[in-house]
């Protein structure tokens, strides 16, 4: 497991490297214990005591220190950081228990003097984590007991508080789907061996793949490798389903559970690497990168204009090595943690995804939230499309999106995306300051 922990160590000090600004910024957070969750609790080192809080999570990343408690803090916001009892645990996560981890989170905030509202921020993985939360608490279990899940909830899921409004930031449409995108079809492994399908390997230039630059699928190569993906998912669900069966029959090893090695499957999380996401070696599948239409963009000198906005993130042809391997390029899960949050069925992995055969997904949650929604994606990351998907779906009445010009996943500038030095600088300031004002105009 010291791959996994290292992973989302380096995902959580990615989001935290930038630092706080603004004349509240919290100088010495409050480390509190909730339980089986771990929280910091962010407040303004001055001003007036705040009214609102938000909350700030992840399924299994280290969250104590992430960007957003000391950017919100510093903008006259309460912010808890905290952390569910999965961190840096992929293999043992049970994806319909961590609605009450963020049930503790909400219940704390709430109990603070002077909080009268509470919004869920999600970022990256935290965005299917806030939204079934939310999804549930507004609806019932009875939203994650729905037949067509893979998995489904429990009774203990009753009684959950709905709060005032989520932030999604770069959130994903769910782990399922990340999962879904990065796997290698072409790679199979037969009693120790390395099989590769010449026709559906990524990484031949014969099928566009370039190890210097950016790539360029075909259309048909495209089609043909998302349909793969899908099958190869499907598969890997029956399996697990098959063996979960003998287990109940007790006609099989274990009684209870089993590994589940996905090779060239990619490391779990946004942005690990070691995927083999086309659309991340080949920034011109439009469906994947851009938006369907024009779009709010943010600019970095804080104007805001509407237009159709393409992500100018750079390609990653490394990732031909990285897939390969075992550290960089295996998942791990075991037969629980994968269906519960990490399998989705599917027909093709860009447009033939059913949602909502998870519970583990934001696109799926959105349709059953009421409450006010903002969604940002970042412009030099891979969520931009999906990002505007979620808006689309999102049963708000109150919603909005926009696409924050030059950020990277963590908020952060991207420098490789730069045509000029600093072009994309106040990328964290302006994000911040944007869920400032559109919090303030509504509580």
């Amino acid at each position: 497991m010291k791959r996994v922990q290292r992973l989302f160590l380096a995902i959580a000090v990615s989001a935290a490297i930038t630092a706080p600004s603004g004349s509240f910024a919290q100088s010495h957070p409050e480390f509190i214990a909730l339980g089986r969750v771990s929280a910091a609790l962010y407040k303004p080192d001055r001003g007036p005591a705040p009214r609102i809080a938000f909350v700030i999570g992840h399924r299994t990343a280290n969250y104590l220190n992430h960007i957003g408690c000391r950017e919100l803090s510093s903008r006259g916001f309460l912010a808890l950081c905290f952390n569910t009892r999965f961190q840096n645990n992929e293999s043992q996560v049970r994806w319909e228990e961590t609605p009450l981890d963020v049930k503790a989170a909400v219940e704390f905030v709430r109990r603070q003097p002077g909080i009268t509202k509470v919004i869920l921020f999600g970022h990256s993985g935290g965005g299917p984590l806030m939204s079934f939360y939310q999804a549930v608490a507004e609806n019932g279990p009875a939203y994650c007991q729905k037949p067509e899940r893979l998995v489904k909830c429990g009774d203990d899921l009753r009684g959950l508080s709905p709060t005032d409004a989520i932030v999604f930031a770069d959130a994903h449409a769910g782990n399922p789907v990340q999962t879904l995108r990065s796997l290698n079809p072409s790679v199979t492994i037969d009693d120790g061996k390395r099989h590769v399908d010449p026709a559906l390997d990524p990484f031949d230039e014969k099928n566009g793949y370039n190890p210097n630059g950016p790539s360029h699928y075909s259309k048909g190569f495209q089609e043909r490798y998302f349909a793969a993906q899908a099958k190869r998912m499907n598969e890997l669900i029956d399996k697990a389903t098959a063996i979960q069966e003998r287990i109940k029959k007790g006609d099989y090893p274990y009684p209870d559970d089993d590994i589940v090695l996905i090779p060239s499957g990619g490391n779990p999380g946004a942005g690990a690497g070691g995927d083999a996401k086309l659309a991340t070696l080949d920034p011109t599948i439009a469906d994947l990168q851009s938006t369907a239409r024009p779009e709010k963009l943010l600019r970095n000198d804080g104007s805001i204009v509407t237009q159709m906005v393409k992500s100018v993130a750079v390609a990653e042809p490394g990732m031909a090595k990285t897939n390969r391997g075992f550290d960089t390029g295996t998942k791990i899960f075991t037969l629980k943690s994968f269906l519960s949050a990490n399998a989705t069925r599917a027909t093709n992995a860009n447009s033939g995804i059913d949602h909502c055969s998870s519970n583990n997904s934001t696109t799926c949650a959105v349709q059953s939230i009421s409450v006010p929604v903002l969604i940002a994606a970042m412009g030099a990351y891979q969520f931009i499309r999906d990002d505007e998907i979620i808006f689309d779906k999102s049963a708000s009445r109150d919603k909005e999106y926009f696409v924050l010009e030059g950020a990277v996943h963590g908020f952060t500038p991207c420098t490789a995306c730069e045509t000029t030095p600093g072009q994309y600088s106040n990328s964290v300031k302006n994000l911040f300051d944007y869920i400032r004002d559109w919090t303030n105009k509504r509580f």
